[in-house]
C-alpha cells in the first residue's frame, strides 16, 4: 500500500504540470488560430478542441485527491472520489482524440482546407467576420491570398491592407498597392494545423499514460484497503456471532493470614462406627478360624474309622 500511495503522489505532480501545461496551450492556440473558424471548414474539428480544456480542468482536483492518498490510504470516499475524475478526464481526452485524427486527415490532403479557403475569399467583402478573420490570419501566418497574392484579383481590385502588414482602420484605406508577403496563405496554414496537432496528440498521450497509472494505482489501494478492513472485521464479527460464555464462579476468599485458628475439644477423636466395624471385623474371622479346626477334627475322627487305618496307624507309631 505504502508503494502505490507513492506511485499516485509522483502521479499527482505529473497530473498537474500535464494539466496545466494542456489547458493553458489549447486555450492559447484556440484564441490565436480562432481565424479558422470563419476562414476554412476545420471549425468542428478545432471546437472539439474543448474536450482537452475540460479534462485539463479535471486534472486540477485529481491531482488534489492524489497527493491526499498517501496522508489517508484507507479513506473509500477520497479513493473512490479519484476514480470517478480520472475515469471522466480519460473519456474527455479520449473523445477529444477522436476530433484530433480528423483534423490531422485535413492536413495530409490540404485540398479540403484550400477549397473552404477560396470560398470564404469570394465573400469577404460582403462577410465581416470573414474579412477580419483574412486579415488576422495574413497578419499572423505572413502571407498573402490563399496560393499567392493574384487570388484576390478574382474576387477584388486592390489587395487588402493586410498584405502589406497593415491593421486596417477607420482612417485608411483598405488597400494594399505592393504586398509585403508574396507567399499564399495555404501552406503555413497546414504547417500551423499539423503542429499543432502533433503537439496536442503527444501532451494528450502522455497524460492519458499517467491517468491510466494513477487509476491502476488507486484500485490497488482501494482493494488492499478494503481487503485489510474485513480481516481486522472478522474476528469481531465472529466474537458477536458466538454465543455468550457462562459466567465463571466467584473468585474464593483470600486466606487470612496469621496462625491457624485452635480446633475444638474433640476434633481429633474418631467415630464409634469405625471401631465396631473392627471388632466385628475381628469377630468374624475368629469365628472363621474355628470352623476350620471343627471341620479338620471331623475329617481326622472319620479316618480312624476306616478298616485297617489302626494297623497303618499303629504299623506307623511303632
Amino acid at each position: 500500500m505504502r508503494s502505490s500511495a507513492l506511485v499516485l503522489f509522483v502521479c499527482a505532480g505529473l497530473l498537474l504540470s500535464g494539466g496545466a501545461i494542456l489547458g493553458v496551450s489549447t486555450s492559447w492556440n484556440l484564441f490565436r488560430m480562432s481565424y479558422y473558424f470563419w476562414t476554412t471548414d476545420v471549425g468542428v474539428e478545432l471546437g472539439a478542441s474543448i474536450l482537452f480544456i475540460a479534462g485539463a480542468l479535471l486534472c486540477l482536483p485529481a491531482c488534489w485527491l492524489a497527493s491526499l492518498v498517501p496522508y489517508y490510504p484507507k479513506s473509500i470516499s477520497i479513493l473512490s472520489t479519484l476514480m470517478v475524475l480520472v475515469t471522466a478526464a480519460l473519456v474527455l481526452l479520449s473523445t477529444g482524440m477522436t476530433s484530433i485524427m480528423a483534423l490531422s486527415k485535413a492536413t495530409r490532403d490540404p485540398s479540403m482546407i484550400k477549397t473552404s479557403m477560396l470560398r470564404a475569399m469570394s465573400v469577404e467583402s460582403q462577410d465581416l467576420a470573414v474579412k477580419n478573420a483574412f486579415a488576422a490570419m495574413q497578419i499572423e501566418l505572413k502571407c498573402c491570398g490563399v496560393n499567392s497574392y493574384s487570388d484576390w484579383s478574382m474576387h477584388r481590385r486592390g489587395l487588402p491592407s493586410a498584405c502589406c502588414g497593415r491593421v486596417m482602420n477607420v482612417k485608411s484605406v483598405d488597400r494594399c498597392e505592393y504586398p509585403l508577403y508574396n507567399v499564399g496563405c495555404l501552406r503555413p496554414a497546414v504547417n500551423e494545423l499539423r503542429l499543432f496537432v502533433n503537439s496536442l496528440s503527444v501532451l494528450t498521450c502522455s497524460i492519458i499514460c499517467v491517468m491510466a497509472v494513477t487509476l491502476f494505482a488507486t484500485a490497488y489501494t482501494l482493494v488492499t484497503g478494503v481487503a485489510d478492513r474485513t480481516k481486522t472485521l472478522q474476528p469481531l464479527r465472529r466474537r458477536a456471532s458466538a454465543p455468550p460464555a457462562s459466567p465463571r464462579p466467584a473468585p474464593a476468599p483470600p486466606r487470612p493470614c496469621g496462625p491457624a485458628p485452635p480446633r475444638p475439644a474433640g476434633a481429633d477423636k474418631r467415630p464409634q462406627g469405625s471401631y465396631k466395624w473392627k471388632s466385628t471385623d475381628a469377630t468374624g474371622g475368629a469365628r472363621r478360624a474355628s470352623g476350620r479346626r471343627e471341620a479338620f477334627s471331623v475329617h481326622s475322627s472319620r479316618s480312624l474309622t476306616r478298616p485297617g487305618a489302626a494297623a497303618r496307624g499303629g504299623a506307623t507309631i511303632g
